[in-house]
């Protein structure tokens, strides 16, 4: 049923895109900034507090909510997973952006090109160079894969219910939120929040990874992973990237050029830059990975009626 519920609800995403502005990802960011002005008193102990504050808030009434579907009618389960699905996955918004901005490259419109992309990402690009467009696109697209799709798929096959799914986004943004306080006692305050994600994102990562190299270039992909994660401006986003350029068989990272100078970024992958016939292949190398992960999800409900 859980299979059914992603496919239904990738169907329905695809009838009715949410749009760009995602709801449960906006109720999750105003929760985490709620949690953040009642209770950071600066220090490591009150962002351990403020995160676990916020997680039983969310997910005891998702837990609540889902008991009580299971006690009127397990359908109504189902009905809960493919809602919460439908406002977690960003798959499909992740293809049409980067086809979006593959054709804008294929119609010789870096300006357009970097446009899209800044806002896709909330962040601008300061650069109008074709290759390094692409290049930043594809590590987006493959950042998005992981933490908008496989990383949630993860934790929707190990929690009952939607918990897995409401779990994994929702430290996502509390690391992503509490990070971005400037301060130093704000940096103490989301200590924890960014170490607990590292822990829920261990094995999704790696899982992502190995999915990267099952439906791509193998041995390159875990070459890349063992060879050039650890050395990325994020090691924590590192494994994802590289075993993502290793997979697609092209270069990512590299410098950038910023004005009138050059950023300097670690490589990722082998072979040659990546312009935009490689983000066609890198939407290819995303829809098999979605195929695996279908299949694996196949795989333990077999497991289970077994």
């Amino acid at each position: 049923m859980s299979l059914v519920a992603i496919v239904v609800a990738l169907l329905a995403q695809h009838a009715f895109p949410e749009g760009a502005r995602h709801h449960l990802q906006a109720f999750y960011g105003r929760m985490c900034l709620s949690a953040a002005k009642r209770l950071n008193a600066g220090d490591r102990n009150s962002g351990i507090l403020a995160w676990f504050a916020l997680v039983a808030g969310v997910l005891v009434p998702a837990a609540l909510a889902t008991a009580l579907a299971a006690a009127l009618h397990p359908f109504l389960v189902w009905v809960l997973d493919v809602a919460v699905l439908y406002l977690t996955l960003r798959f499909l918004a992740t293809t049409r952006a980067l086809a979006d901005i593959e054709k804008a490259l294929r119609e010789e419109n870096p300006a357009g090109a970097a446009n899209l992309l800044a806002q896709w990402q909330a962040e601008p690009v300061e650069t109008d160079e074709p290759g390094a467009i692409a290049r930043l696109a594809a590590e987006h697209a493959l950042r998005e894969a992981h933490h908008g799709t496989f990383g949630p798929l993860f934790w929707f096959l190990v929690l009952p219910g939607p918990l897995g799914l409401v779990l994994y986004p929702l430290a996502l943004r509390a690391a992503q939120s509490w990070a971005l306080l400037v301060e130093p006692e704000g940096r103490e305050f989301g200590w924890f929040a960014a170490r607990a994600f590292l822990v829920i994102d261990w094995i999704p990562q790696r899982a992502t990874a190995f999915t990267f190299a099952m439906v791509g270039n193998f041995e390159d992909a875990l070459y890349c992973w063992r060879a050039q994660a650890a050395a990325w401006v994020r090691p924590e986003e590192g494994v994802v990237l590289a075993s993502g350029a290793g997979a697609l068989g092209v270069r990512l990272g590299d410098p950038i050029p910023v004005g009138p100078e050059l950023a300097p970024r670690p490589p990722l992958g082998t072979g040659e830059g990546a312009r935009e016939d490689a983000l066609a292949s890198l939407e290819g190398l995303l829809w098999r990975a979605l195929i695996l992960w279908l299949i694996a999800y196949l795989l333990a409900a077999a497991l289970r009626l077994a």
